[in-house]
C-alpha cells in the first residue's frame, strides 16, 4: 500500500509538472535563439554538425530537433514540446535521484520542487537545449552514483553515454564531469569501506568518456581561442553570480527558504533522549523523543559540488577569460539546490512541519510560475511580422541592424514582395565610409524600415544615420523589438554625424533591448 500510495503521488507530480509545461506552450513568439534552432532543424545532419562545429555549442539537441520537426513539423507547439518531455523525463529522474542518494521521500519532493520551477518551466518551453542538458545531468550523476553502489555493467554504460551525450548537448555540460571528478578522487584520498569503484574502473571509465568525445575536441579548443577575444557579453558581477539562485528558486522569498532548507540537509533528527554520540548536537534544544545529529556528509559533499563548481568555473573564466556565464547555462547546478532542499524538508523533526515547508514552497512557486505565464517573455516576432506585412507596401525596403534578426521574421512574415538587407555594420562603429554604403543601399526607395533587436547601437547610431537621408515618420515598440518607419526621397549622400553631435542630441531616445 505504501508503494502504491508513493507511485499515486509521483504520478500526480508528474501530471502537474506538465499540465504547467504545455499550458500555452505556443502562445508567444519564436525568439532569435529558437529560430536558429529551426532553422538547423530542417538542414542536413552533416550541415549541422558543420554549422554547430563554426558556432559554439555542441550539435546533440540539434540532431534530435531534425529528426522531431521531420515527423511532426515545425509549429511553435511542436518544436517546443521535445523539450516538455526532455522536462518530464527530468521529473522522473531527480525522484530516482533522490532516491537512491536519499529515500523516496525526498525523491518525491525534489520532483515536486522541480515539476513546479519557474526556472525549468521557462526552459521546457524552448526549442533549446537546456532541458535536455538537465535531463542527461541527472542521468549522468544517477548512473555516477550508482558504481559506488554495486558493479553492475549496465551502470557504466549508463554513465559513459550519459555524460558522452551531455558534453555533445551544451559545453557547460562538461562541468558536470569535472564534479564527478573531485568527488571521486576525494574518495580516493580519504577512502571508505563502502566505495565499491575501483581507481582502475573509474580510469578506464574517464577514458571511455574521452575517447567517444575525442571528435570533438579539437572542435572545443577552436571555439575556446576563436571566442576568447570576440565575445561581447558583459563579464558577470558577484550581483550577477548571487542572483543566479534566485533565478533557480524563482523568486526572492523563495531563495531564501531553499537555502535554509539546503543548510537543514546538513542535519537529521533520531529519536531517544538527551546525550550525544560524537556526532550529535548534545547541547542543541531537542524534545523529549528527538535529537539532532549531523548526516552522513559523502552525499551532501556530492550534491554541494554538484551545485557550486558548475557555477563557479564559468563564472572564475568570465572574469579571467571570455565572459561565457549565462544563467540558463547553469541550468544543471539548480538540480542540486533542489535536491538539497527537498533533503532539508525531509530533515525537519514533525510530520506537520515538512507539510508546511513543502506546501509553501509549492504555493510560492505556482506564485512565480502564475507571474511567468502573466508576463511577455519572448521577443513578439510574430506581431511584429504581423505588423510589419499590414502595413509595409510593396517593395518596400526592411533594414535588419542585426542580420540574423530576418530568420525570426521571415519564421512569421508571408509578404514575398518586401526587400530585405542587412544594417550596414559600420555605422554602428561610427565608421564614415559605411554612410555611402548605406546611401547607396537605399537609394530609389521612398519608404524605408528598420527594425532594431539585439542591438549593440545603443546611441541610435543606425536611427541617426538614416534620419540624415529620410524623414522619420512612424515608431512602434513590441518586446525586444523596435521598428522604425522613414519616408522621403532617398538617394541624397549625407555625413555620418560625429559621436558628440549624436551623444547631444537629446530628442534622440538609443533603443532600449
Amino acid at each position: 500500500m505504501r508503494s502504491n500510495k508513493e507511485l499515486f503521488i509521483l504520478l500526480a507530480i508528474l501530471c502537474l509538472g506538465l499540465f504547467l509545461r504545455i499550458y500555452d506552450l505556443g502562445g508567444e513568439s519564436m525568439w532569435l535563439d529558437e529560430s536558429v534552432s529551426l532553422r538547423l532543424a530542417h538542414k542536413g545532419l552533416s550541415a549541422i554538425i558543420k554549422n554547430r562545429a563554426a558556432n559554439i555549442h555542441p550539435p546533440f539537441y540539434f540532431l534530435l530537433l531534425h529528426y522531431w520537426v521531420a515527423l511532426l513539423g515545425d509549429s511553435e507547439f511542436v518544436s517546443r514540446f521535445l523539450s516538455v518531455l526532455f522536462g518530464v523525463a527530468s521529473m522522473f529522474m531527480i525522484y530516482k535521484v533522490g532516491s537512491l542518494f536519499f529515500d523516496k521521500e525526498v525523491g518525491l519532493l525534489s520532483s515536486l520542487l522541480l515539476a513546479t520551477s519557474r526556472f525549468h518551466i521557462q526552459y521546457s518551453q524552448e526549442a533549446r537545449a537546456y532541458a535536455l542538458m538537465a535531463l542527461l545531468t541527472l542521468l549522468s550523476i544517477y548512473f555516477f552514483k550508482r558504481l559506488f553502489e554495486e558493479r553492475n555493467p549496465w551502470d557504466s554504460i549508463g554513465y559513459i553515454l550519459s555524460t558522452v551525450l551531455l558534453a555533445y548537448t551544451h559545453v557547460f555540460g562538461l562541468f558536470i564531469p569535472i564534479v564527478e571528478n573531485l568527488y571521486f578522487f576525494t574518495l580516493f584520498l580519504f577512502p571508505r569501506e563502502d566505495t565499491k569503484l575501483p581507481i582502475k574502473r573509474w580510469f578506464l571509465l574517464q577514458f571511455s568518456f574521452l575517447l567517444l568525445f575525442a571528435p570533438w575536441i579539437p572542435v572545443l579548443f577552436n571555439q575556446v581561442f576563436r571566442f576568447q577575444g570576440g565575445f561581447r557579453r558583459e563579464v558577470p558581477s558577484m550581483e550577477m553570480l548571487f542572483s543566479t539562485f534566485g533565478r533557480f528558486a524563482g523568486s526572492e522569498g523563495l531563495v531564501v527558504l531553499l537555502m535554509a532548507l539546503a543548510f537543514l540537509s546538513l542535519v537529521g533528527w533520531k529519536k531517544g533522549k538527551g546525550g550525544g554520540d560524537g556526532k550529535g548536537l548534545s547541547k542543541f534544544p531537542e524534545g523529549p523523543r528527538q535529537r539532532v545529529i549531523f548526516t552522513d556528509m559523502k552525499d551532501i559533499y556530492l550534491l554541494l559540488l554538484w551545485l557550486f563548481i558548475p557555477i563557479i568555473l564559468p563564472f572564475l573564466i568570465s572574469k579571467f577569460s571570455a565572459p561565457i556565464y549565462k544563467y540558463r547555462c547553469v541550468i544543471g547546478a539548480s538540480l542540486a539546490l533542489y535536491l538539497l532542499a527537498a533533503k532539508g524538508i525531509r530533515s525537519l523533526a514533525f510530520a506537520p512541519a515538512k507539510l508546511i515547508a513543502a506546501g509553501t514552497i509549492t504555493a510560492f512557486s505556482l506564485m512565480a510560475v502564475w507571474g511567468y505565464y502573466g508576463e511577455v517573455q519572448k521577443e513578439q516576432w510574430r506581431e511584429a511580422a504581423s505588423y510589419m506585412d499590414s502595413n509595409a507596401k510593396p517593395e518596400d525596403l526592411i533594414l535588419f541592424n542585426a542580420g540574423y534578426s530576418q530568420r525570426p521574421f521571415n519564421y512569421y512574415s508571408k509578404r514575398p514582395d518586401l526587400i530585405k538587407q542587412s544594417f550596414p555594420s559600420g555605422i554602428i562603429k561610427s565608421d564614415r565610409k559605411a554612410m555611402e554604403e548605406l546611401s547607396s543601399l537605399t537609394k530609389g526607395y521612398d519608404r524605408i524600415w528598420l527594425i532594431l533587436s539585439h542591438s549593440h547601437d545603443y546611441r541610435g547610431l543606425s536611427v541617426e544615420a538614416l534620419g540624415r537621408i529620410y524623414r522619420l515618420a512612424h515608431q512602434r515598440d513590441f518586446k525586444g523589438i523596435r521598428i522604425y518607419l522613414f519616408e522621403g526621397s532617398g538617394g541624397s549622400k549625407s555625413q555620418l554625424p560625429s559621436k558628440r553631435a549624436i551623444e547631444s542630441d537629446g530628442k534622440q531616445e538609443p533603443p532600449d533591448l
